[in-house]
Protein backbone atom coordinates (compact mmCIF):
# COMPACT_ATOMS: atom_id res chain seq x y z
CA UNK A 1 0.00 0.00 0.00
CA UNK A 2 1.45 3.22 -0.49
CA UNK A 3 1.52 6.53 1.32
CA UNK A 4 -1.78 7.98 2.26
CA UNK A 5 -2.72 11.05 -0.29
CA UNK A 6 -1.07 14.35 0.46
CA UNK A 7 -3.84 17.08 1.56
CA UNK A 8 -3.75 19.29 -1.23
CA UNK A 9 -6.90 21.24 -0.51
CA UNK A 10 -7.00 24.86 -0.98
CA UNK A 11 -9.20 27.04 2.01
CA UNK A 12 -9.97 30.90 2.34
CA UNK A 13 -7.42 31.19 5.42
CA UNK A 14 -4.86 29.90 3.66
CA UNK A 15 -4.98 31.77 0.90
CA UNK A 16 -5.21 35.05 2.79
CA UNK A 17 -2.24 34.69 4.77
CA UNK A 18 0.29 33.03 1.76
CA UNK A 19 -1.44 32.56 -1.70
CA UNK A 20 -3.45 34.26 -4.48
CA UNK A 21 -5.73 36.20 -2.42
CA UNK A 22 -3.19 37.79 -0.09
CA UNK A 23 -4.04 41.41 -1.88
CA UNK A 24 -7.58 41.11 -1.14
CA UNK A 25 -8.99 42.75 1.71
CA UNK A 26 -11.89 40.79 3.92
CA UNK A 27 -14.96 42.69 4.02
CA UNK A 28 -16.43 39.76 5.63
CA UNK A 29 -14.85 36.62 6.90
CA UNK A 30 -16.97 33.60 8.23
CA UNK A 31 -15.86 32.02 10.94
CA UNK A 32 -15.28 29.13 9.77
CA UNK A 33 -12.59 28.96 6.70
CA UNK A 34 -14.31 27.65 3.51
CA UNK A 35 -12.82 24.95 1.17
CA UNK A 36 -12.12 26.14 -2.64
CA UNK A 37 -12.34 23.77 -5.58
CA UNK A 38 -12.76 26.63 -7.99
CA UNK A 39 -13.15 30.05 -9.18
CA UNK A 40 -15.42 31.78 -11.69
CA UNK A 41 -15.28 35.51 -13.18
CA UNK A 42 -18.75 36.52 -13.54
CA UNK A 43 -19.86 39.67 -15.85
CA UNK A 44 -23.58 38.84 -16.02
CA UNK A 45 -25.44 37.87 -12.72
CA UNK A 46 -27.10 35.01 -14.56
CA UNK A 47 -23.98 33.03 -14.78
CA UNK A 48 -24.01 32.76 -10.51
CA UNK A 49 -26.74 30.77 -10.62
CA UNK A 50 -24.52 28.10 -12.66
CA UNK A 51 -21.73 27.56 -10.19
CA UNK A 52 -20.61 24.76 -8.12
CA UNK A 53 -20.68 24.64 -4.40
CA UNK A 54 -16.85 25.63 -2.97
CA UNK A 55 -16.34 28.24 -5.50
CA UNK A 56 -15.06 31.39 -5.52
CA UNK A 57 -17.22 34.12 -7.51
CA UNK A 58 -15.12 36.89 -8.81
CA UNK A 59 -17.04 40.20 -10.15
CA UNK A 60 -15.89 41.65 -13.13
CA UNK A 61 -15.56 45.69 -12.68
CA UNK A 62 -17.99 46.19 -15.07
CA UNK A 63 -20.75 45.06 -12.35
CA UNK A 64 -19.68 47.77 -10.25
CA UNK A 65 -18.31 47.91 -7.13
CA UNK A 66 -21.36 48.18 -4.63
CA UNK A 67 -24.89 48.48 -4.75
CA UNK A 68 -27.62 46.58 -5.93
CA UNK A 69 -25.66 44.23 -8.10
CA UNK A 70 -23.61 43.66 -5.49
CA UNK A 71 -26.42 42.43 -2.84
CA UNK A 72 -27.90 40.05 -5.85
CA UNK A 73 -24.61 38.37 -6.73
CA UNK A 74 -24.24 37.71 -2.59
CA UNK A 75 -27.43 35.99 -2.46
CA UNK A 76 -26.92 34.10 -5.27
CA UNK A 77 -23.38 33.23 -4.43
CA UNK A 78 -24.96 32.04 -1.07
CA UNK A 79 -27.94 29.95 -2.62
CA UNK A 80 -25.08 27.97 -4.49
CA UNK A 81 -23.18 27.67 -1.87
CA UNK A 82 -20.01 29.19 -3.00
CA UNK A 83 -16.86 29.76 -1.05
CA UNK A 84 -16.55 33.64 -1.21
CA UNK A 85 -17.76 36.74 -3.22
CA UNK A 86 -14.66 38.81 -4.41
CA UNK A 87 -15.80 42.52 -5.26
CA UNK A 88 -13.58 46.12 -7.44
CA UNK A 89 -11.79 47.72 -4.40
CA UNK A 90 -14.05 50.45 -2.72
CA UNK A 91 -15.56 51.93 -0.13
CA UNK A 92 -18.86 49.95 0.56
CA UNK A 93 -21.95 50.82 2.55
CA UNK A 94 -22.70 48.55 5.79
CA UNK A 95 -26.04 47.21 4.34
CA UNK A 96 -23.76 45.16 1.72
CA UNK A 97 -21.36 44.11 4.33
CA UNK A 98 -24.41 43.68 6.77
CA UNK A 99 -25.83 41.20 4.32
CA UNK A 100 -22.57 39.20 3.41
CA UNK A 101 -22.44 38.73 7.37
CA UNK A 102 -26.35 37.61 7.64
CA UNK A 103 -25.91 35.35 4.72
CA UNK A 104 -22.77 33.80 6.04
CA UNK A 105 -20.51 34.06 3.04
CA UNK A 106 -17.00 35.73 2.54
CA UNK A 107 -16.88 39.32 1.20
CA UNK A 108 -13.63 40.26 -0.10
CA UNK A 109 -12.46 43.24 -1.95
CA UNK A 110 -9.42 43.16 -4.81
CA UNK A 111 -7.05 45.67 -4.89
CA UNK A 112 -7.41 46.27 -8.28
CA UNK A 113 -9.00 44.56 -11.26
CA UNK A 114 -10.63 41.78 -10.16
CA UNK A 115 -9.91 39.40 -13.18
CA UNK A 116 -6.10 39.44 -11.86
CA UNK A 117 -7.46 37.58 -8.63
CA UNK A 118 -9.21 35.18 -10.50
CA UNK A 119 -6.12 34.81 -13.07
CA UNK A 120 -3.95 34.26 -9.68
CA UNK A 121 -6.59 32.24 -8.10
CA UNK A 122 -7.32 29.93 -11.36
CA UNK A 123 -3.16 28.94 -11.42
CA UNK A 124 -3.32 27.64 -7.84
CA UNK A 125 -6.19 25.47 -7.86
CA UNK A 126 -4.57 24.15 -11.55
CA UNK A 127 -1.21 23.44 -9.87
CA UNK A 128 -3.22 22.03 -7.15
CA UNK A 129 -5.44 19.65 -9.46
CA UNK A 130 -1.75 18.81 -10.80
CA UNK A 131 -0.55 17.54 -7.55
CA UNK A 132 -4.15 15.58 -7.01
CA UNK A 133 -3.56 13.81 -10.24
CA UNK A 134 -0.21 12.78 -9.50
CA UNK A 135 -1.66 11.42 -6.35
CA UNK A 136 -4.41 9.09 -7.97
CA UNK A 137 -1.91 7.93 -10.63
CA UNK A 138 0.06 6.97 -7.69
CA UNK A 139 -2.95 5.68 -5.64
CA UNK A 140 -4.02 3.70 -8.85
CA UNK A 141 -1.02 1.67 -9.32
CA UNK A 142 -0.99 0.67 -5.76
CA UNK A 143 -4.23 -0.77 -5.64
CA UNK A 144 -4.03 -2.10 -9.14
CA UNK A 145 -1.48 -4.40 -7.52
CA UNK A 146 -3.76 -5.87 -4.58
CA UNK A 147 -5.55 -9.52 -5.59
CA UNK A 148 -8.09 -9.90 -2.95
CA UNK A 149 -11.19 -7.73 -2.17
CA UNK A 150 -10.19 -7.54 1.60
CA UNK A 151 -6.49 -6.06 -0.03
CA UNK A 152 -8.25 -3.39 -2.41
CA UNK A 153 -10.65 -1.90 0.47
CA UNK A 154 -8.07 -2.06 2.93
CA UNK A 155 -5.75 0.17 0.65
CA UNK A 156 -8.59 2.56 -0.03
CA UNK A 157 -9.42 2.84 3.69
CA UNK A 158 -5.77 3.63 4.34
CA UNK A 159 -5.44 6.01 1.47
CA UNK A 160 -8.23 8.20 3.62
CA UNK A 161 -6.48 7.75 7.44
CA UNK A 162 -8.61 4.72 8.00
CA UNK A 163 -12.41 5.77 7.07
CA UNK A 164 -14.82 3.37 7.07
CA UNK A 165 -14.96 1.62 3.15
CA UNK A 166 -17.36 -0.80 2.15
CA UNK A 167 -18.55 -3.01 -1.09
CA UNK A 168 -22.74 -3.08 -0.73
CA UNK A 169 -25.14 -4.93 -2.80
CA UNK A 170 -29.11 -3.16 -2.52
CA UNK A 171 -27.47 -1.75 0.90
CA UNK A 172 -26.23 -5.29 2.22
CA UNK A 173 -22.49 -4.43 3.73
CA UNK A 174 -20.83 -7.29 1.66
CA UNK A 175 -17.36 -6.34 2.96
CA UNK A 176 -15.73 -3.71 4.49
CA UNK A 177 -12.29 -2.20 6.12
CA UNK A 178 -12.00 1.11 8.29
CA UNK A 179 -13.95 2.31 10.82
CA UNK A 180 -17.19 3.54 10.04
CA UNK A 181 -18.08 6.64 11.91
CA UNK A 182 -20.25 6.39 15.18
CA UNK A 183 -21.65 9.83 14.53
CA UNK A 184 -23.33 11.10 11.34
CA UNK A 185 -21.23 10.93 8.51
CA UNK A 186 -20.98 11.94 4.85
CA UNK A 187 -21.66 9.13 2.38
CA UNK A 188 -19.99 8.78 -0.55
CA UNK A 189 -21.18 6.21 -3.09
CA UNK A 190 -19.87 4.93 -6.74
CA UNK A 191 -21.60 2.66 -8.59
CA UNK A 192 -19.81 -0.45 -10.14
CA UNK A 193 -23.25 -2.14 -11.79
CA UNK A 194 -24.44 -0.95 -14.47
CA UNK A 195 -26.31 2.27 -14.84
CA UNK A 196 -29.12 0.05 -15.71
CA UNK A 197 -29.07 -2.72 -12.78
CA UNK A 198 -31.89 -3.38 -11.02
CA UNK A 199 -30.05 -3.70 -8.00
CA UNK A 200 -26.73 -2.06 -8.51
CA UNK A 201 -23.50 -3.12 -6.26
CA UNK A 202 -21.83 -0.04 -4.86
CA UNK A 203 -18.40 1.63 -3.30
CA UNK A 204 -19.17 3.31 -0.31
CA UNK A 205 -16.83 5.55 1.74
CA UNK A 206 -18.59 6.74 5.27
CA UNK A 207 -16.50 10.21 5.95
CA UNK A 208 -17.00 11.56 9.79
CA UNK A 209 -18.95 14.71 9.05
CA UNK A 210 -17.09 16.70 11.39
CA UNK A 211 -13.41 15.58 9.45
CA UNK A 212 -11.82 17.77 6.99
CA UNK A 213 -11.56 15.20 4.48
CA UNK A 214 -11.92 16.79 0.94
CA UNK A 215 -15.13 15.10 -0.52
CA UNK A 216 -14.14 15.79 -3.92
CA UNK A 217 -11.02 13.81 -3.11
CA UNK A 218 -13.06 11.27 -1.27
CA UNK A 219 -14.88 10.20 -4.41
CA UNK A 220 -12.00 10.52 -6.96
CA UNK A 221 -10.32 7.86 -4.95
CA UNK A 222 -13.07 5.53 -4.83
CA UNK A 223 -13.58 6.33 -8.54
CA UNK A 224 -10.06 4.99 -9.05
CA UNK A 225 -10.49 2.22 -7.27
CA UNK A 226 -13.72 0.98 -8.63
CA UNK A 227 -11.99 -1.26 -11.27
CA UNK A 228 -10.01 -2.82 -8.82
CA UNK A 229 -12.87 -3.61 -6.68
CA UNK A 230 -14.49 -5.12 -9.26
CA UNK A 231 -11.85 -7.31 -10.33
CA UNK A 232 -10.82 -8.24 -6.76
CA UNK A 233 -14.13 -9.43 -6.54
CA UNK A 234 -14.53 -10.97 -10.05
CA UNK A 235 -10.91 -13.02 -9.30
CA UNK A 236 -12.49 -14.27 -5.69
CA UNK A 237 -15.73 -15.33 -6.95
CA UNK A 238 -14.26 -17.32 -9.89
CA UNK A 239 -11.78 -18.92 -7.27
CA UNK A 240 -14.48 -19.87 -5.05
CA UNK A 241 -16.65 -21.67 -7.93
CA UNK A 242 -13.51 -23.58 -8.42
CA UNK A 243 -13.53 -24.58 -4.93
CA UNK A 244 -17.05 -25.07 -4.92
CA UNK A 245 -17.03 -28.21 -7.46
CA UNK A 246 -16.72 -31.05 -4.75
CA UNK A 247 -19.98 -29.80 -3.03
CA UNK A 248 -21.86 -29.34 -5.58
CA UNK A 249 -20.89 -32.15 -7.39
CA UNK A 250 -21.85 -34.25 -4.34
CA UNK A 251 -25.34 -32.42 -4.12
CA UNK A 252 -25.65 -33.99 -7.46
CA UNK A 253 -25.05 -37.38 -6.29
CA UNK A 254 -28.21 -39.35 -5.84
CA UNK A 255 -29.18 -41.74 -2.74
CA UNK A 256 -31.47 -44.48 -3.58
CA UNK A 257 -34.76 -44.52 -0.97
CA UNK A 258 -33.97 -46.99 1.77
CA UNK A 259 -30.42 -47.66 0.80
CA UNK A 260 -28.04 -47.64 3.60
CA UNK A 261 -25.32 -44.88 4.18
CA UNK A 262 -22.62 -47.96 3.41
CA UNK A 263 -23.89 -48.61 0.04
CA UNK A 264 -23.81 -44.98 -1.04
CA UNK A 265 -20.13 -44.85 0.11
CA UNK A 266 -19.31 -47.68 -1.54
CA UNK A 267 -21.22 -46.95 -4.67
CA UNK A 268 -19.10 -43.59 -5.52
CA UNK A 269 -16.34 -44.30 -3.28
CA UNK A 270 -13.53 -43.46 -6.04
CA UNK A 271 -15.58 -40.34 -6.74
CA UNK A 272 -15.89 -39.44 -3.23
CA UNK A 273 -12.13 -39.87 -2.80
CA UNK A 274 -11.21 -37.49 -5.78
CA UNK A 275 -14.02 -35.12 -4.38
CA UNK A 276 -11.78 -35.22 -1.31
CA UNK A 277 -14.95 -36.06 1.11
CA UNK A 278 -13.57 -37.92 3.53
CA UNK A 279 -15.69 -41.17 4.24
CA UNK A 280 -17.04 -41.07 8.21
CA UNK A 281 -15.98 -37.42 8.67
CA UNK A 282 -18.96 -35.34 9.79
CA UNK A 283 -20.55 -32.33 8.15
CA UNK A 284 -23.19 -29.99 8.73
CA UNK A 285 -25.04 -28.72 5.28
CA UNK A 286 -26.22 -25.07 4.96
CA UNK A 287 -29.09 -24.71 2.13
CA UNK A 288 -30.00 -21.46 1.25
CA UNK A 289 -32.88 -20.45 -0.88
CA UNK A 290 -35.08 -17.90 -2.20
CA UNK A 291 -38.27 -17.36 0.77
CA UNK A 292 -40.73 -16.98 -2.45
CA UNK A 293 -40.55 -20.03 -4.84
CA UNK A 294 -41.74 -17.80 -8.16
CA UNK A 295 -39.41 -15.55 -7.45
CA UNK A 296 -36.92 -15.06 -9.98
CA UNK A 297 -34.46 -12.17 -8.95
CA UNK A 298 -31.10 -12.04 -9.96
CA UNK A 299 -28.00 -14.08 -9.65
CA UNK A 300 -26.95 -13.64 -6.44
CA UNK A 301 -24.07 -15.84 -6.28
CA UNK A 302 -21.16 -13.56 -5.92
CA UNK A 303 -23.04 -12.06 -3.14
CA UNK A 304 -23.70 -14.97 -1.29
CA UNK A 305 -20.18 -15.67 -1.14
CA UNK A 306 -18.85 -12.62 0.05
CA UNK A 307 -21.62 -12.73 2.80
CA UNK A 308 -20.83 -16.90 3.18
CA UNK A 309 -17.36 -15.72 4.49
CA UNK A 310 -18.51 -13.93 7.59
CA UNK A 311 -20.02 -17.56 8.68
CA UNK A 312 -17.19 -20.46 7.59
CA UNK A 313 -14.80 -19.28 5.30
CA UNK A 314 -13.01 -22.36 4.60
CA UNK A 315 -16.01 -23.82 3.52
CA UNK A 316 -16.97 -23.18 -0.07
CA UNK A 317 -20.57 -21.84 -1.12
CA UNK A 318 -22.03 -23.85 -4.43
CA UNK A 319 -24.78 -22.85 -6.41
CA UNK A 320 -26.75 -25.87 -7.25
CA UNK A 321 -30.77 -26.96 -8.07
CA UNK A 322 -32.60 -24.44 -6.12
CA UNK A 323 -30.28 -22.84 -4.24
CA UNK A 324 -26.96 -22.97 -2.60
CA UNK A 325 -25.24 -25.60 -0.38
CA UNK A 326 -22.36 -25.68 2.01
CA UNK A 327 -20.63 -28.63 4.12
CA UNK A 328 -19.11 -27.04 7.42
CA UNK A 329 -17.12 -29.89 9.16
CA UNK A 330 -18.81 -30.64 12.26
CA UNK A 331 -16.65 -32.89 14.50
CA UNK A 332 -18.62 -32.17 17.50
CA UNK A 333 -22.26 -31.25 18.22
CA UNK A 334 -20.94 -27.93 19.90
CA UNK A 335 -19.88 -26.58 16.04
CA UNK A 336 -23.23 -26.97 14.77
CA UNK A 337 -24.71 -25.19 18.20
CA UNK A 338 -22.16 -22.25 17.26
CA UNK A 339 -22.75 -22.45 13.14
CA UNK A 340 -26.20 -21.56 13.89
CA UNK A 341 -25.61 -19.02 16.11
CA UNK A 342 -23.40 -17.38 14.16
CA UNK A 343 -25.24 -17.32 10.86
CA UNK A 344 -28.14 -15.87 12.50
CA UNK A 345 -25.85 -13.19 13.90
CA UNK A 346 -23.92 -12.31 10.88
CA UNK A 347 -26.20 -13.15 7.84
CA UNK A 348 -30.06 -13.05 9.29
CA UNK A 349 -30.19 -9.55 8.14
CA UNK A 350 -28.85 -9.38 4.95
CA UNK A 351 -31.01 -13.13 4.64
CA UNK A 352 -33.96 -10.85 4.66
CA UNK A 353 -32.82 -7.85 2.65
CA UNK A 354 -32.20 -10.48 -0.20
CA UNK A 355 -35.20 -12.47 0.36
CA UNK A 356 -33.62 -15.69 1.19
CA UNK A 357 -34.43 -18.44 3.98
CA UNK A 358 -31.84 -20.67 4.88
CA UNK A 359 -32.06 -24.22 6.46
CA UNK A 360 -29.30 -26.74 8.44
CA UNK A 361 -28.87 -29.96 8.89
CA UNK A 362 -28.45 -31.96 12.51
CA UNK A 363 -25.60 -33.44 14.15
CA UNK A 364 -25.44 -37.72 14.75
CA UNK A 365 -22.91 -39.28 16.84
CA UNK A 366 -22.64 -41.62 13.99
CA UNK A 367 -22.13 -39.55 10.45
CA UNK A 368 -24.70 -39.97 8.63
CA UNK A 369 -24.35 -40.44 4.33
CA UNK A 370 -23.75 -36.62 2.75
CA UNK A 371 -27.27 -36.89 0.78
CA UNK A 372 -29.07 -37.45 3.70
CA UNK A 373 -26.73 -34.40 5.23
CA UNK A 374 -28.12 -32.26 2.33
CA UNK A 375 -31.74 -33.45 2.52
CA UNK A 376 -32.15 -32.67 5.73
CA UNK A 377 -30.73 -28.76 5.46
CA UNK A 378 -32.65 -28.53 2.01
CA UNK A 379 -36.28 -29.82 4.03
CA UNK A 380 -35.29 -27.10 6.96
CA UNK A 381 -34.59 -24.17 4.13
CA UNK A 382 -38.00 -25.22 2.31
CA UNK A 383 -39.68 -25.41 5.97
CA UNK A 384 -38.83 -22.17 6.83
CA UNK A 385 -40.33 -20.03 3.63
CA UNK A 386 -43.72 -20.20 5.84
CA UNK A 387 -41.65 -18.09 8.64
CA UNK A 388 -40.75 -15.76 6.13
CA UNK A 389 -38.28 -13.39 4.74
CA UNK A 390 -34.58 -14.30 6.61
CA UNK A 391 -35.70 -17.45 8.74
CA UNK A 392 -33.54 -19.78 9.61
CA UNK A 393 -33.77 -23.48 10.70
CA UNK A 394 -32.13 -26.54 12.30
CA UNK A 395 -33.86 -29.92 10.85
CA UNK A 396 -33.17 -30.62 14.14
CA UNK A 397 -35.49 -27.96 15.93
CA UNK A 398 -38.30 -29.48 12.92
CA UNK A 399 -38.11 -33.37 13.44
CA UNK A 400 -40.97 -34.61 11.68
CA UNK A 401 -43.14 -31.89 12.23
CA UNK A 402 -41.16 -30.76 8.72
CA UNK A 403 -43.84 -33.23 7.14
CA UNK A 404 -46.61 -30.71 7.31
CA UNK A 405 -44.64 -28.41 5.42
CA UNK A 406 -45.36 -29.93 1.95
CA UNK A 407 -48.36 -31.92 0.23
CA UNK A 408 -45.81 -33.72 -2.62
CA UNK A 409 -45.52 -37.91 -1.25
CA UNK A 410 -41.65 -38.31 -2.45
CA UNK A 411 -41.32 -35.02 0.18
CA UNK A 412 -42.98 -36.61 3.27
CA UNK A 413 -41.36 -39.48 2.50
CA UNK A 414 -37.94 -38.50 2.66
CA UNK A 415 -38.52 -36.56 5.83
CA UNK A 416 -39.73 -40.25 7.45
CA UNK A 417 -36.79 -42.00 6.03
CA UNK A 418 -34.84 -38.56 7.41
CA UNK A 419 -36.51 -38.43 10.76
CA UNK A 420 -37.54 -42.59 11.74
CA UNK A 421 -34.86 -44.29 9.92
CA UNK A 422 -35.62 -47.13 12.30
CA UNK A 423 -39.28 -47.47 11.44
CA UNK A 424 -38.50 -47.41 7.72
CA UNK A 425 -35.59 -50.12 7.91
CA UNK A 426 -37.65 -52.17 10.31
CA UNK A 427 -38.90 -55.51 8.88
CA UNK A 428 -42.12 -55.05 10.54
CA UNK A 429 -42.39 -51.58 9.61
CA UNK A 430 -45.89 -51.96 6.84
CA UNK A 431 -47.49 -53.45 10.09
CA UNK A 432 -46.07 -51.20 12.95
CA UNK A 433 -47.49 -48.23 10.41
CA UNK A 434 -50.65 -49.82 9.63
CA UNK A 435 -51.21 -50.02 13.59
CA UNK A 436 -50.18 -46.59 14.99
CA UNK A 437 -52.26 -45.27 11.47
CA UNK A 438 -55.40 -46.60 12.93
CA UNK A 439 -54.46 -45.76 16.33
CA UNK A 440 -53.91 -42.42 15.31
CA UNK A 441 -57.53 -42.63 12.85
CA UNK A 442 -59.85 -43.20 16.13
CA UNK A 443 -58.26 -40.57 18.34
CA UNK A 444 -56.30 -42.44 20.61
CA UNK A 445 -58.54 -45.58 21.22
CA UNK A 446 -56.57 -48.89 21.18
CA UNK A 447 -60.12 -51.05 20.93
CA UNK A 448 -62.06 -49.21 18.19
CA UNK A 449 -58.34 -49.67 16.72
CA UNK A 450 -57.71 -52.74 17.14
CA UNK A 451 -61.23 -53.91 15.86
CA UNK A 452 -60.88 -52.01 12.72
CA UNK A 453 -57.76 -53.68 12.08
CA UNK A 454 -59.13 -57.39 13.27
CA UNK A 455 -56.83 -57.83 15.43
CA UNK A 456 -56.20 -58.60 19.08
CA UNK A 457 -56.08 -55.48 21.68
CA UNK A 458 -53.07 -56.81 22.75
CA UNK A 459 -51.10 -57.23 19.88
CA UNK A 460 -52.23 -53.51 18.96
CA UNK A 461 -50.65 -52.50 22.26
CA UNK A 462 -47.65 -54.44 21.85
CA UNK A 463 -47.39 -52.70 17.68
CA UNK A 464 -47.69 -49.36 19.74
CA UNK A 465 -44.53 -49.78 21.95
CA UNK A 466 -42.59 -51.30 19.27
CA UNK A 467 -43.27 -48.12 17.07
CA UNK A 468 -42.16 -46.21 20.13
CA UNK A 469 -39.27 -48.18 20.67
CA UNK A 470 -38.69 -47.52 16.75
CA UNK A 471 -38.68 -43.48 17.41
CA UNK A 472 -41.63 -42.93 16.46
CA UNK A 473 -43.39 -39.87 18.71
CA UNK A 474 -46.65 -41.12 19.95
CA UNK A 475 -46.67 -39.29 23.48
CA UNK A 476 -45.85 -35.77 22.01
CA UNK A 477 -49.01 -34.31 21.20
CA UNK A 478 -47.82 -31.29 18.80
CA UNK A 479 -45.97 -33.80 16.68
CA UNK A 480 -48.98 -36.30 15.83
CA UNK A 481 -50.56 -34.71 13.36
CA UNK A 482 -46.92 -34.63 11.20
CA UNK A 483 -46.54 -38.25 12.43
CA UNK A 484 -50.18 -38.58 10.91
CA UNK A 485 -49.63 -37.31 7.77
CA UNK A 486 -46.09 -39.34 7.37
CA UNK A 487 -47.99 -42.76 8.26
CA UNK A 488 -50.69 -41.68 5.85
CA UNK A 489 -48.18 -41.31 2.96
CA UNK A 490 -46.28 -44.38 3.87
CA UNK A 491 -49.47 -46.39 4.24
CA UNK A 492 -50.63 -45.22 0.81
CA UNK A 493 -47.12 -46.71 -0.45
CA UNK A 494 -47.34 -49.60 1.03
CA UNK A 495 -50.64 -50.10 -0.78
CA UNK A 496 -49.31 -49.17 -4.26
CA UNK A 497 -48.44 -51.91 -6.23
CA UNK A 498 -45.62 -51.40 -9.21
CA UNK A 499 -45.74 -53.11 -11.94
CA UNK A 500 -42.95 -52.54 -14.88
CA UNK A 501 -45.77 -51.17 -17.19
CA UNK A 502 -46.04 -48.26 -15.25
CA UNK A 503 -43.52 -45.64 -14.95
CA UNK A 504 -45.12 -43.57 -11.72
CA UNK A 505 -44.94 -46.54 -9.68
CA UNK A 506 -41.79 -47.16 -10.17
CA UNK A 507 -38.76 -45.98 -7.09
CA UNK A 508 -37.32 -42.69 -8.20
CA UNK A 509 -32.99 -42.63 -7.73
CA UNK A 510 -33.85 -39.43 -5.86
CA UNK A 511 -36.40 -37.28 -3.91
CA UNK A 512 -38.26 -34.66 -5.62
CA UNK A 513 -39.86 -31.80 -3.77
CA UNK A 514 -40.64 -28.14 -4.77
CA UNK A 515 -37.70 -25.53 -4.11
Amino acid sequence: MGKPMKDTRLDIAGLLAHGSLRDTTPLYLTPASALIESVVLVSQLEAIQRVRPNTVVVLSAEMGSGGWLVSAALRHAWERRASAVVVAGSTYSSAVIGLAERLGITLLAAEGNPAGVALSLAAEIGAALSVVDAELARFARAVANDRTLTDVLNTISGELDGVGVSLEYNGVVLASAGNAPRDSAEVITVDLGAADAAVPSALTARVPASGVHNLRLVRSILEVAAPSVKAAWLLGNSRDTARAVPTAALAGLNQGPGSSGTGFEEDHRHLLSQLGWRRDERYVAVWICPADVHAPGPDLTAVLRLLWRKVAARSPLAEVDGGWLALVPAAHQAVVAQLELRFKARLQPSLAELGLVAGLSRWAEEAPPLPSTIQEARLAAVSARSAGQGTVLGFAGLGVAAATTFVDKEAVTLVAELTLPRLIASPDRDAIVAAVAAFLDHRGSVSLAAAALDVHRNTLQARLSRARELGVPLDNPSELLSVHLILDVLLARAHEKPTSKDPHNTRKDSHEFPV
